[in-house]
């Protein structure tokens, strides 16, 4: 402090000799006047270029040049004030959750908690943007101001060296010659020391690890921001530090990065393409920039192009390299890929040529054909490298650009053989999982003319629920392997991933993933030129038709699935065929030939002895009978498959017999016994699948209930089914609460609705 008295004081003596004021020497120093006495009053660093024209200006010949360099050869414990930061990203975009929780964690520094934030993430995801842009914002709080120093913990050349930037630390901080001649730990001491009197905030970009960085941490007061592209627990556990694992950009800051740099007109002229565009960009903010710099260069290109050229893996980096390695993803994602152990750097180049683009540690153990213990331990090592990121669900995931790099890798270092085997292991491995599931959920559904295909995959019969939640969280990834996988090993079995899904889409009324496999099974099982692949197929998309009131197209490939099934000599296939096509037949109330239908599916049923399948069929073509005028065949139809659903242990069975029992019933205008149906069935259908059939019976019970006069019960009925409906996006949802506005339609005649509203395949539930 001395030091920069004398320096105070030589300015004002010879500005008072010379009959300047401080404004004055400001001026004609070209600084500001507030600059200049922060740097009197020791608040701003003595630069030599600074100081050297203040020299000139008061015509000191030296005289405070000579001051400054004491100062700083001498050294102060609180002289200087280091603004060591980078210059913020202009215009900086999004982040507001992880700026608030590294609030949080200032404010807990301050109430004795961590000191320490390290912002982990993978490459290009704005680490270092995200660290300078909080300090930039907090620098007010730390009167010591900000160190900086790039680490180059993954970056080109030599990760820099600790004591390199520790003595370039305390240079900064004014310190003396004699500070920085001592011993490492010395000179940290002395670090820790001068910055306890001021708290400073200290920035270690692209860190190592914890033994590079330990002598550049201060005590407490000061806050250390680290960035890393790898897991830092030795430095999170050693200083009770909180870790923010940065994710790429939310879908629309992506997208106002993108306008940011390009023009809002130019997003709006193909908004489409400019989704695609940055979800193929993995949302990553230089992956974004870059394209935005590439699109400002060429005013040819469009984010069409760049739309399509991102599309696949073949050409999705050639965007991305370019000869500055800091911009160049091969040298950047290098960096990460080279330092991996070999085993988990192999299943890295498989999942870049694997059909799915998630992955759980069984179905990574089967790609890689390594035990599941093994798979799960290389998938740690990747999500700490960040090369895959974890999913709520317990699986992981691998991003567009790792994706591309990974398959361009798997392509030189993997014999294609090798390839091939993979993919057909993955094929394999999720057809008999998807089999297994949903014979779970339909008891025999499974085609037993593949299991011996299937059988070292075979995982036994999981429970219902296990089969659902197995369904609910892979049928997506599973329809993905089907379109994606390129095996000639297995592809007669493509057509049978898709198609093994429909007990769970007739369940579950997923009708958009229930049309995209039926037309998928149905190309597969053509260019395999499989005809039991083929039948199936049709059937799968027959069902679906119908569901969605195509019931021309549903007849069509339901009497041609049906034909050809009776070619194969596939009989359980066949009932189902048939028993759909009468179902679909009653919808146009064709009832004769709906009745000849669901006799053909008991026949068949019944010599197959498939309870389940008598019981649906039954159920359904009494309905059937009534309509075509045989009522009390159609009562004891409805009585007896009744019977038959007491044998199964089965609440979507039972639910099944009680509401076609209830809808006969109601039809005959016998309301009160119809309610004691209905009731029965609602309360077997409470689990959340059975959203759509518990919806079904409260308006044929709201139907009931207001023929027999109870209006308000009736509202309520209609208003609960309109808010499931509404939830489940129905677009029956604005009818029923129509309905229910009006207390109800005056016929409780279900003549106006579909037969599918009220008997469809989905209905039976357990």
């Amino acid at each position: 402090m001395r030091q920069i008295n004398s320096f105070a004081e030589a300015v004002h003596r010879l500005r008072r000799e010379r009959g300047m004021s401080l404004g004055d020497v400001a001026a004609k120093a070209r600084y500001s006047p507030s600059y200049l006495s922060k740097l009197l009053h020791g608040h701003r660093r003595l630069l030599p270029e600074v100081v050297r024209q203040i020299d000139t200006v008061l015509d000191a010949k030296g005289q405070l040049e000579r001051l400054a360099e004491r100062q700083r050869s001498e050294g102060s414990a609180v002289g200087d004030k280091p603004m060591q930061l980078p210059a913020d990203v202009p215009g900086f975009i999004g982040r507001t959750d992880v700026l608030r929780a590294m609030d949080a964690a200032l404010a807990s520094q301050a109430s004795g908690g961590a000191h320490t934030v390290v912002i982990e993430g993978g490459f290009w995801v704005g680490k270092t943007a995200l660290a300078v842009h909080w300090v930039t914002q907090n620098l007010h709080r730390f009167p010591g101001g900000c160190l900086f120093a790039d680490m180059r913990g993954l970056g080109p050349g030599a990760p820099r060296n600790p004591e390199e930037v520790l003595d370039g630390f305390l240079q900064a901080l004014g310190a003396g010659q004699a500070d920085l001649n001592g011993a490492l730990e010395v000179r940290a001491a002395r670090f820790r020391s001068i910055l306890a009197e001021r708290p400073a905030v200290v920035v270690l970009d692209n860190i190592a690890d914890y033994s590079q960085v330990r002598h550049l941490l201060p005590g407490g007061g000061s806050v250390v921001v680290a960035t890393s592209r790898e897991h830092q627990a030795s430095l999170l556990l050693r200083t009770g530090g909180v870790s923010i694992d940065l994710p790429a950009l939310s879908p629309a800051d992506a997208l106002t990065l993108l306008a940011s740099r390009v023009g809002r007109h130019r997003l709006a002229a193909d908004p489409v393409a400019a989704e695609a565009v940055v979800r193929r960009c993995g949302r990553l903010p230089m992956a974004v920039l870059i394209v935005a710099e590439h699109l400002q260069q060429r005013p040819d290109s469009t984010l069409g192009k760049i739309a399509a050229q991102l599309a696949t893996d073949r050409h999705r980096l050639d965007l991305f390299t370019s000869p500055d390695p800091t911009v160049n993803i091969h040298g950047v994602i290098d960096l990460s890929y080279l330092a991996l152990p070999p085993a988990a750097a192999r299943l890295f180049r498989l999942l870049g040529i694997s059909p799915a683009y998630t992955v759980s540690a069984d179905s990574a153990a089967v790609l890689a054909d390594i035990e599941p213990d093994l798979a799960e331990s290389l998938l740690t090592v990747l999500r700490q490298a960040h090369l895959v990121t974890p999913m709520p669900d317990g699986r992981y995931s691998i991003d567009y650009l790792l994706r591309a790099y990974a398959h361009q890798r798997a392509l030189v270092e993997e014999h294609l053989r090798d390839v091939e085997k993979a993919q057909d292991r993955v094929l394999r491995w999720y057809t008999a999982r998807a089999l297994s599931a949903n014979n779970s959920l339909i008891p025999n559904w499974r085609d037993s003319t593949i299991d011996s295909l299937l059988a070292e995959y075979d995982q036994g019969s999981p429970s219902f629920d296990e089969a659902m939640s197995w369904c609910q969280t892979e049928v997506a990834t599973a329809l993905q392997i089907a379109k994606n996988t390129r095996s000639h090993l297995a592809k007669y079995l493509l057509w049978v991933l898709p198609t093994a899904f429909l007990p769970y889409f007739a369940i579950t009324r997923s009708w958009t993933d229930w049309l995209i496999a039926a037309n998928d099974g149905l190309d597969a099982a053509t260019t395999a030129e499989s005809t039991a692949g083929t039948a199936r197929s049709l059937q799968v998309l027959g069902w679906a038709e119908r569901d969605l009131g195509r019931t021309s197209d549903a007849i069509s490939h339901l009497t041609q699935a049906l034909e050809l099934f009776v070619e194969l000599g596939d009989e359980l296939p066949a009932a189902w065929t048939a028993h759909g096509l009468a179902l679909t037949l009653t919808n146009c109330q064709r009832h004769g030939e709906a009745i000849a239908h669901f006799l053909a599916a008991d026949d068949r049923f019944q010599a197959l002895h498939h309870g389940i399948g008598v019981v649906m069929n039954q159920a359904a073509s009494a309905l059937a009978f009534h309509e075509a005028g045989d009522r009390e065949r159609a009562v004891d139809t409805a009585r007896e498959a009744l019977r038959l659903a007491q044998r199964h242990d089965s609440d979507g069975i039972h639910s099944l017999a009680h509401h076609s029992l209830g809808i006969l019933l109601q039809r005959r205008g016998e309301h009160r016994a119809a309610l004691t149906h209905f009731d029965a069935a609602a309360s077997l259908r409470q689990r959340p699948w059975q959203r759509w059939n518990l919806a079904d019976t409260l308006i044929a019970r709201a139907e009931s209930l207001l023929a027999l006069g109870f209006r308000p019960q009736a509202t309520a009925a209609y208003e609960k089914a309109a808010d499931m409906l509404e939830s489940l996006r129905d677009s029956r949802a604005h009818e029923i609460r129509a309905r229910a506005a009006l207390g109800g339609k005056p016929e409780w005649a279900a003549k106006n609705e579909p037969a599918g509203t009220v008997l469809n395949f989905p209905s039976w539930a357990r």
